[in-house]
């Protein structure tokens, strides 16, 4: 590693000798060290770097152990913002450029965002979407260097100020604040180095333009930032008193759901100490009771479980015959010792990897207890209804209306909506998760709301995923549905299910094959999409309510049916084999790597015949042709929106949430009714689909429960 110069800026006559120095560079790396990470955080410092070698870093602010606060140590923020202003004529490259660009913007009240050209982090995800993307453990990846030394070093000086590194108090701001700016320094040459390495990756990998022009660049610039910093206004008081009714809900279900059990737990646990006492929030306990107690069949194992089998060389129980033996040989097993199993663990100090033997457990930590093993026996038994009800109230308390009280600010809830959080390219988000908000009760929805004088204005593609399924696979009777106006599933399900004595239009006529026969309508959606992406027979029988032997004649019906949906799903297969990746039409990858060892290991055997792990590689590869292009549909959409916006020169209108495939945009109140038209011409006339025409109508409302 060649040697590296690291200058700190602590007063005026650096900040010029810096900005002379700056005038010969076009490519300048930017960090910023914070006291948090939301925009009301306080800006420490700020790094920059236009050679592999050498960075600067200008202090600002540090951590005074005396006074045990915050206090200016270097240049005014006055001063430091005009520096900030002339970064507006550079290319920046940024390592997580959204919140380096929002701090700055918050703080000094200066908007980078359009002078973000490079983000090392989403460029690192794109091209290679398996790996993690911190900023540290792609240096070591890609060029060997260890930060590690550098890293105690802050931790030691934190602890000497007083300071704590826990995750719900991580204060690294109270480092010394020259080692702060030597951290920092560094870290602006790091992200220099990765930008020129990772561009010359691009262009290897032929990913540039997607990059640059097409999606990861622009939707950073436009639809990401702007979800990451304009946030959504909650309604306190309504959420207050959703909060109290369910609270009260869950006493009064869990009262019941204790009182319905009593008899089975009573006497393994009687409650007079914590350790007995049955906990309804227990997977092991609720498995013991449900299906050793009451012995019902159980859907599935845990990941435990799994490799619990592998390990002893047990097979999956998949027949009812099957998992009672599993619990019965599992029991035997834990009672009599006579079986343990090595577990591999790797020391978090020293990185070393452990093998030390466990003795298997009883049956019941290796059985799902989750949402689709309880729903099976709910007609039975009314308590296990209510459990899932209490199941679903809970989440709504603690992962939504709790968290999002945790997190307002001035009644403005503001979460991370996150590039490179799935491989697919959607979305994800945190803090609070916005995409998963419940789909069926709107009552979360109903409380995020617009701001004074302004409106929500939302679109939600519909069947985007298999509008999508229609384009990849090409099958002309799929892509004829759309374009007559005819209902997906029904032409699906007539097909299969050989009902000719109907049409398949969308319509609430009795003649419509969804009002005919609503069951068998689900029941299509439930194959097309579940045994494309290569569920087994066995998988979906309980869904379809037939036998394992019926289920496989349905499947089979339904290729034969649709056969170019069969071609692609080998098309699919074929590429992950040969290539070890497969893409979206757009052109995002999804490297399988050790997809490419399936022919040699298992020569020409049926995917059905395939290990579980071979099988879930090429099923992968099926989910994922679909699954990217529909996530780059919906960002190609935004991206476009942006793009209108700003060309006619409409003011405060952002798009504020994307929830699965819905855009919701706030906007003010006279803009409404043309945003609407805007946002619809984007999402359907913006991205071109093959072969299909896109559909999204767009609604607009006060709060987001009323926008569909």
């Amino acid at each position: 590693m060649s040697k590296q110069t690291l200058v700190i800026i602590d007063d005026l006559p650096g900040i010029e000798e810096l900005e002379a120095y700056l005038d010969q560079f076009e490519y300048v790396a930017y960090d910023t060290e914070t006291t948090g990470l939301t925009n009301a955080a306080e800006v420490l410092g700020v790094s920059i770097c236009c050679e592999p070698d050498k960075a600067y870093y200008i202090m600002h602010k540090g951590w005074d152990p005396i006074a045990q606060a915050v206090k200016r140590v270097g240049v005014p923020q006055v001063i430091l913002a005009q520096t900030m202003e002339k970064l507006k004529n550079k290319k920046l490259i940024c390592h997580n450029g959204t919140f380096d660009c929002m701090i700055t913007e918050a703080y000094f009240k200066v908007s980078l965002i359009d002078s973000l050209y490079f983000d090392t982090m989403i460029a690192a995800h794109l091209l290679n979407e398996n790996r993690r993307v911190g900023l540290k453990e792609l240096t070591a990846e890609l060029f060997g260097e260890d930060v590690t030394v550098e890293q105690q070093r802050m931790k030691d000086s934190v602890y000497a100020n007083g300071g704590t590194l826990t995750k719900n108090a991580f204060q690294m701001y109270k480092a010394d604040p020259r080692l702060m700016a030597e951290y920092g320094a560094k870290d602006a040459i790091l992200t220099y180095k990765l930008f020129l390495e990772l561009a010359n990756q691009l262009l290897d990998q032929g990913l540039d333009q997607f990059f640059f022009e097409d999606e990861s660049m622009p939707l950073l610039r436009g639809p990401t930032y702007q979800m990451n910093t304009s946030g959504v206004k909650v309604d306190q008081e309504r959420l207050g008193n959703l909060r109290r009714q369910l609270e009260i809900e869950c006493i009064e279900a869990k009262a019941f759901i204790y009182k319905e059990i009593d008899a089975h737990i009573k006497d393994k646990y009687p409650g007079t100490t914590k350790k007995n006492t049955f906990n309804i929030g227990s997977n092991i306990q609720m498995s013991w009771l449900v299906f050793g107690k009451l012995g019902l069949e159980f859907s599935t194992l845990t990941d435990a479980g799994k490799t619990l089998c592998r390990r002893i060389d047990m097979k999956m129980p998949y027949n009812i015959g099957a998992k009672r033996q599993f619990i019965r040989d599992i029991q035997d097993m834990h009672e009599t010792g006579q079986n343990s199993i090595l577990e591999a663990t790797i020391s978090k100090s020293s990185g070393i990897s452990k093998t030390k033997e466990k003795r298997v457990k009883e049956p019941w930590s290796y059985i799902s207890c989750d949402k689709s093993a309880l729903e099976k026996h709910a007609r039975a038994y009314k308590w296990i209804a209510s459990l899932l009800e209490y199941q679903k109230k809970q989440k709504l308390l603690s992962t939504y209306i709790k968290g999002i009280e945790s997190r307002l600010s001035y009644g403005i809830l503001q979460g991370s909506f996150l590039q490179h959080g799935t491989t697919s390219g959607r979305y994800a988000s945190r803090n609070p998760n916005m995409q998963n908000l419940p789909r069926d009760d709107k009552r979360i929805k109903e409380c995020l709301v617009s701001r004074p004088g302004k409106s929500l204005v939302g679109a939600d593609f519909s069947q985007l995923e298999v509008r999508v399924f229609a384009s990849v696979s090409g099958d002309e009777a799929l892509l004829k549905a759309f374009k007559s106006g005819e209902d997906f599933y029904s032409v699906i399900g007539m097909e299969v299910f050989g009902k000719y004595d109907c049409t398949p239009h969308k319509d609430s006529s009795p003649e419509a094959f969804g009002i005919k026969y609503k069951e068998l309508r689900k029941a299509a959606k439930e194959l097309a999409l579940a045994s494309t992406y290569g569920a087994s027979a066995w998988q979906l029988k309980s869904k379809l309510n037939k036998s394992e032997q019926d289920t496989q004649q349905d499947i089979d019906s339904y290729f034969e049916s649709f056969p170019k949906v069969a071609q692609m799903m080998l098309d699919s297969h074929k590429m992950a084999k040969r290539d070890g990746q497969v893409a979206s039409i757009y052109g995002r990858p999804r490297r399988l790597p050790d997809a490419k060892k399936i022919t040699k290991l298992y020569g020409s055997a049926l995917h059905a015949d395939l290990p579980y792990e071979a099988r879930s590689m090429l099923n992968l590869a099926v989910n994922h042709r679909i699954q990217a292009t529909a996530a780059s549909v919906c960002n190609r959409a935004m991206i476009k929106f942006v793009e209108d916006i700003k060309l006619l020169n409409i003011e405060n209108c952002f798009i504020i949430s994307q929830i699965h495939d819905e855009v919701v945009v706030e906007c003010r109140d006279e803009d409404a009714e043309t945003v609407a038209i805007i946002l619809e011409n984007a999402m359907c006339k913006g991205v071109t689909l093959p072969g299909v025409e896109l559909e999204a109508i767009p609604t607009i409302a006060k709060n987001m429960g009323d926008l569909k």
